[in-house]
C-alpha cells in the first residue's frame, strides 16, 4: 500500500513476485491500510503484505538454502554498522534487480500503515525497520570483499540504508551526511 500507484509498481519489495508472476495488489486509498486489518482474505487468497516479514519465494529444494558465507558475514557486519537504525539485517529472498529494501518485522505494523497513524493518529510507535540485502546483485558481492575495518564498509552500510529509505519515501535521517558519502563515493569513482 502507499500514495501513488507508479512508485508501488516500481517497489524493489515486488521484485520477486513479479519475476514469479505472482498478482500483487496495489492499494492507495488511505482506508485500504485499515480494512485489511480485518478482511484478511478474499474468496480463499489471504491477503500478504509483500513489506512486512520475511517471505521466501524460492523453490522446492532451494527454500531452506543458506546464503554463501560472504553474504552471512556482510549481514553480520551491517548488522553491526547499522544496529541502531535497523531492527535486522537479512539475505532477502524477494529482491531480483535491486540492492536492497526496507520491509516491516514479521509483528507489528506494515511501513506505510505506521507513516499513516504517525500523519493521522499521532502514533508514536517507532519501530526500526528490517534492511534486506540482495546477495547476487553486484553491488553487494562487491561489499563482501571490502575489509572489515574499512571506513569505505561503514559509508557503503549508510548509503544502502539512505537508499533504501529514498525508495520506501522515507526521509533522510542525516540528508548532509548522505550528500557527503555520496560525493567521496563519486569522487573515487571518476
Amino acid at each position: 500500500s502507499g500514495e501513488k500507484l507508479d512508485p508501488l509498481k516500481t517497489a524493489p519489495q515486488i521484485e520477486g513476485f513479479k519475476a514469479k508472476g505472482y498478482e500483487v495488489l496495489f492499494l492507495t486509498d488511505t482506508i485500504d491500510d485499515f480494512w485489511l486489518q480485518s478482511a484478511q482474505d478474499f474468496k480463499g487468497k489471504k491477503f500478504k503484505s509483500v513489506t512486512k516479514g520475511d517471505i521466501n519465494l524460492e523453490d522446492g529444494d532451494k527454500k531452506d538454502e543458506k546464503p554463501d558465507e560472504g553474504a552471512q558475514k556482510l549481514v553480520i557486519r551491517l548488522r553491526e554498522i547499522l544496529d541502531k537504525e535497523v531492527a535486522d539485517v537479512r539475505v532477502s529472498k524477494r529482491l531480483t534487480d535491486s540492492p536492497v529494501c526496507l520491509v516491516a518485522s514479521d509483528v507489528g505494523v506494515d511501513m506505510h500503515m505506521e507513516r499513516v497513524l504517525k500523519l493521522h493518529q499521532k502514533y508514536q510507535g517507532n519501530v526500526k525497520p528490517v534492511l534486506e540485502i540482495n546477495a547476487s546483485h553486484p553491488l553487494i558481492k562487491k561489499m563482501q570483499g571490502m575489509n572489515d575495518n574499512a571506513d569505505g564498509l561503514n559509508d557503503a552500510a549508510q548509503l544502502l540504508l539512505d537508499q533504501a529509505r529514498i525508495m520506501q519515501g522515507e526521509p533522510l535521517n542525516d540528508a548532509a551526511g548522505f550528500a557527503r558519502r555520496m560525493s567521496a563515493f563519486l569522487e573515487r569513482a571518476l
